[in-house]
């Protein structure tokens, strides 16, 4: 029988990161070639773990949302989630959980981009969070 310890599950664990981290590098230089140019890659993959210690520290651990993210502050500023407003909405207890709350944040903020007035109803609604019913 096979035993798996504790040291093996973090070697993978390890590796599973880092394969991550540079799948995220190449898809940060490509959606955003102009704010990552300059950059090498070692400050990139620094950049990449930095904030997804932050992340994390605000419960947003999935992939998807690691991923919004680093894009999300490398287009508004990297330190957008010092905003008291940002920390009220993501740190606010219930449901959604915070992954799925990053997700339609990032989506409101890109429908405002896109469409200025656009209603954060509408956002709550695509994600499957009905506004107004009971």
């Amino acid at each position: 029988m096979l035993k798996i310890t504790k040291a093996h599950i973090a070697k993978a664990d390890a590796l599973a990161r880092k394969n991550f981290y540079q799948r995220l590098r190449d898809h940060v230089r490509e959606k955003q070639p102009e704010a990552t140019a300059s950059w090498p890659d070692s400050k990139l993959m620094a950049y990449i773990a930095e904030q997804d210690k932050i992340a994390g520290e605000h419960g947003v651990t999935t992939e998807r949302g690691i991923a919004l993210w680093v894009l999300h502050g490398l287009e508004v500023g990297k330190d957008f989630y010092q905003q008291p407003e940002f920390k009220d909405y993501i740190g606010y207890p219930g449901e959604p959980d915070a992954n799925t709350r990053f997700e339609i944040y990032t989506d409101y903020f890109a429908a405002v981009k896109k469409h200025p007035g656009a209603k954060p109803e509408a956002i709550l609604n695509s994600h499957g969070y009905p506004v107004g019913e009971k």
